[in-house]
C-alpha cells in the first residue's frame, strides 16, 4: 500500500532493469510524487485466492489393495457438489484399462450439495501393480482427479484327477478297452499341464497337445486305453507333470487281466461327463449308454460312485446284458457348495470286467449384490423429489433374474426397475431411489430386491426427513451509497441476491427509481438454494446535487428486504496531476515516461519528445482512474533501456 499526501512528494526505490544497450546505465529505479490539488489518495495492491473446486469426489484417492488374478472387485464413492449453483456433470474421465465406474448416468445434475453414490471397479486381469486416475467433466465446474492404485497377485492352479487307479478288468486278447480320467484344475489362476507319460504294456493315452492349459474351474477328458496282445496280468500308471506348485506330478495306477477265451465287453459312451455351471441348490442331468460289445453275455453287478453331489439312476441291478445290447444310466449333479467336484463310476460285471465313466462338476456362482448399503436423503423440501443412484451388480458365473421389488416408507418410491429382470454374469445396471416427503418430520424404509440368485443381498435401509419449505432472499449490500461522484462520470456498484432459503424463489422484477440512475444485469429469474444474481447500479450525475431513490426487488419470498435504499451525490470536476520523478542514469542522454491502465502491459509512451529532466507532470489524467507508469533511460546512440519497476496512481 502506498500513501500520497498533497503537496508532498512520496519516493519509493523500484526494482533495477536492464538496458538493451551494451553498457547503457542502469536504469535504477522510479520516484513518483503525487500532487493532488484536493484531498489525498490511497492506492491498495489486492490478489485472490484460487477458488475452491466446486465438485468433489470422496475417497480423494482409493488402493484396492491385492486383487487376485482374474477377480473383480468393487468399492463405493460419492460425487458431491459444494458450490452454491448447479452442476451438471457431462461425463467421467478414467485412464488405466483395469479401473471402471458403475451407477451413474450422464448427464447428471447436482444442486448445491447435493450427492450421487456410485461404484469404482478394479479387475485384476494381470500381475503387477496399476494406477490410473478418475475425474469427472462437468459445467460450470468439473472435478479433482482420484488416485486409483491396485496390485493383482498370482492365485495358484490345483490339478484334481476323477480316480486315483483305475483296473479294466477282464480284456480279451487283440481287443480294446477304453476308460477316461477328468483333469480338473481346482484352483484359482490358469493351470498348465507340461507332460503326460503312459507305463506299462498295453496301456496307452490318447494324445493331447502339451503344454495344454486349463482355465480356473475347468477340466481336460484323459482317454486311457488297454490293447493286451497276450493273456495274463497287466499294470502301469498314467503321469501327469502341471505347474502346481503344491503337487506337481500325479500318478494314476493301471491295471488290467488279459485271456484268450471270448468275453462280453461293456462300452461306455460317452466315458466321461462334465456338469459346468451348476446352480448351488438345482441338479443337471445327464446320459452314458452302456453298449456289450463284446461276445458273450454281461452281468452288470454293481454300479459304485465316488464324487460329492452326484448320483446314478436308469439301471437297477444285476442286469443281464446280451451281446449288442445297450443300457442307458442317468447321471445328475446337485452341487452343495461352490467348490468344483469330480469322481468316477466303477461298472462292475459278473465276469470280472469293469468299465469307468469319470465324472466332474462345477457349481455357479450365481449372486446379486446392492450399493449402496444404505441411503440417508438428509434432509428434503416437501414437495421437491430427491433422487440417489443404486447400483445392482451380477458377479457371478451365471445370470440372475430379478422378479420383484419391494419398497417400504412414507415418501420413498423407485424408477428404472422394469421387471422382471436378467442380469448376465459379470454384468451390472442402475435404477433410482426417490424421497419426495408430503409433510415435515423424519421418515425410514427399506428397499429389498427378489431374485433366483443363491446369496440373495440385504435390505437397503432409506431414511430422510422432510421439512417445511423456506422462500427468503438476502440483498448484499442492504443499501448503495455513491457518495461524491463527479459531475459528467458514471460510477457502478454491484448488488447481490441471494436465495438464501431451502426452496426455489422465483424474482419477477427488479426496478431502480431515482434521477440519474441506471440498472443492468436485472431479469426475471428464478434462484436455485444458495444460487446468487448480480446486478449493477449506475449513477451519472448531471448536475452538482444529491439524489435518491430505491431498487425494487419482486419475488415470491416470504422473507428478506423487498427493496435497499441509494444515494449519491454530484460535485464538480476536479482536476488532478500526477508527478513524477526517477533517479539519474549514467551514460542516459535523456527518458522517456510510458503509461497503462493495465498493470505489467499496455503502455504507451506519453511524453511527446526525449525529456532530459528527472521529473515528469501527467496532467491528462481522468478522476476514478488507476494508471501505472514505467520510465525508461536512452544513451547517445538512440539505444533504450528496458522498462523500470512499476508505480501505480488511483486518481480519486
Amino acid at each position: 500500500m502506498a500513501n500520497h499526501y498533497q503537496g508532498s512528494r512520496l519516493v519509493g526505490r523500484g526494482i533495477d532493469a536492464t538496458p538493451k544497450f551494451a553498457g547503457a546505465p542502469i536504469l535504477l529505479g522510479a520516484v513518483v510524487a503525487i500532487l493532488l490539488w484536493t484531498s489525498g489518495c490511497t492506492g491498495m495492491v489486492s490478489g485472490a485466492n484460487k477458488p475452491q473446486s466446486a465438485v468433489q469426489v470422496i475417497p480423494g484417492a482409493l488402493d484396492f489393495g491385492n486383487v487376485g488374478v482374474g477377480k473383480q472387485v468393487s468399492h463405493p464413492a460419492t460425487v458431491v457438489n459444494n458450490s452454491k449453483g448447479i452442476v451438471t456433470l457431462t461425463k467421467a474421465s478414467i485412464s488405466g484399462s483395469e479401473f471402471s465406474i458403475s451407477g451413474l448416468q450422464f448427464p447428471l445434475s447436482l444442486r448445491p450439495g447435493q450427492k450421487s453414490n456410485f461404484n469404482i471397479w478394479y479387475k485384476g486381469s494381470r500381475t503387477g501393480k496399476a494406477a490410473g486416475t478418475l475425474s469427472f467433466d462437468g459445467d460450470p465446474a468439473s472435478s479433482a482427479a482420484v488416485i486409483l492404485t491396485a496390485s493383482t497377485g498370482t492365485s495358484t492352479p490345483q490339478l484334481s484327477v476323477s480316480s486315483a487307479n483305475h483296473d479294466f478288468g477282464t480284456v480279451t486278447v487283440n481287443t480294446v478297452a477304453d476308460a477316461a480320467l477328468t483333469l480338473t484344475n481346482s484352483g484359482a489362476a490358469n493351470l498348465t499341464i507340461s507332460h503326460i507319460a503312459v507305463s506299462g504294456a498295453g496301456f496307452a493315452a490318447s494324445p493331447i497337445t502339451v503344454p495344454a492349459t486349463v482355465p480356473a474351474g475347468g477340466n481336460l477328458a484323459l482317454n486311457l486305453t488297454f490293447s493286451p496282445k497276450s493273456s495274463g496280468n497287466f499294470s502301469g500308471a498314467v503321469t501327469v507333470s502341471s505347474d502346481d506348485p503344491k503337487t506337481p506330478t500325479v500318478t494314476v495306477a493301471l491295471a488290467g487281466t488279459a485271456t484268450a477265451q471270448s468275453i462280453g465287453k461293456l462300452v461306455a459312451s460317452p466315458a466321461a461327463l462334465n456338469f459346468n455351471n451348476v446352480k448351488e441348490g438345482s441338479t443337471a442331468s445327464a446320459v452314458t449308454t452302456l453298449k456289450n460289445v463284446g461276445t458273450a453275455n454281461v452281468t452288470l453287478s454293481q454300479i459304485n460312485l465316488s464324487g460329492s453331489g452326484f448320483s446314478t439312476s436308469g439301471i437297477a441291478t444285476p442286469v443281464l446284458v446280451v451281446p449288442g445290447e445297450s443300457l442307458t444310466l442317468t447321471v445328475k449333479y446337485s452341487p452343495t457348495s461352490t467348490k468344483a467336484s469330480s469322481g468316477d463310476i466303477s461298472l462292475v460285471s459278473t465276469q470280472g470286467g469293469i468299465t469307468s465313466v469319470s465324472v466332474s462338476g462345477t457349481a455357479a456362482a450365481s449372486g446379486l449384490t446392492l450399493s449402496p448399503g444404505s441411503i440417508n436423503f438428509g434432509s428434503a423440501v416437501t414437495g421437491v423429489a430427491n433422487t440417489q443412484t443404486v447400483q445392482i451388480a451380477n458377479p457371478g458365473t451365471v445370470a440372475v433374474t430379478i422378479t420383484a421389488a419391494n419398497i417400504s416408507g412414507a415418501g420413498f418410491s423407485t424408477s428404472g426397475l422394469v421387471l422382471p429382470a436378467t442380469l448376465s454374469a459379470g454384468k451390472t445396471a442402475t435404477f433410482n431411489v426417490q424421497f419426495d416427503p408430503k409433510s415435515a418430520g423424519a421418515s425410514t424404509g427399506t428397499l429389498s430386491l427378489f431374485s433366483d440368485a443363491s446369496n440373495p443381498p440385504s435390505a437397503i435401509a432409506l431414511s430422510g426427513t422432510g421439512v417445511a419449505a423456506g422462500l427468503s432472499l438476502a440483498v448484499n449490500p442492504t443499501n448503495v451509497s455513491f457518495g461524491n461522484v463527479n459531475v459528467g462520470s458514471t460510477a457502478s456498484r454491484s448488488v447481490t441476491i441471494t436465495n438464501t432459503g431451502n426452496s426455489n424463489v422465483a424474482i419477477s422484477q427488479e426496478a431502480l427509481t431515482g434521477a440519474n440512475l441506471s440498472l443492468s444485469g436485472g431479469s426475471a429469474v428464478t434462484l436455485s438454494p444458495s444460487q446468487s444474481i448480480t446486478l449493477t447500479v449506475q449513477y451519472s450525475p448531471t448536475s452538482a446535487a444529491s439524489t435518491s431513490g430505491s431498487l425494487a426487488i419482486v419475488s415470491n419470498a416470504t422473507s428478506g428486504p423487498s427493496s435497499i435504499p441509494v444515494s449519491g451525490t454530484g460535485v464538480a470536476a476536479t482536476q488532478h496531476t500526477v508527478v513524477l520523478s526517477w533517479n539519474a542514469s549514467n551514460s542516459a542522454t535523456g527518458y522517456n515516461v510510458y503509461r497503462s491502465a493495465t498493470s505489467g502491459s499496455g503502455y504507451a509512451r506519453v511524453n511527446s519528445g526525449l525529456d532530459g529532466a528527472l521529473s515528469y507532470s501527467d496532467a491528462s489524467v481522468q478522476n476514478g482512474q488507476t494508471y501505472f507508469y514505467v520510465t525508461t533511460a536512452v544513451d547517445a546512440s538512440g539505444q533504450e533501456s528496458t522498462y523500470s519497476s512499476e508505480v501505480s496512481v488511483l486518481i480519486p
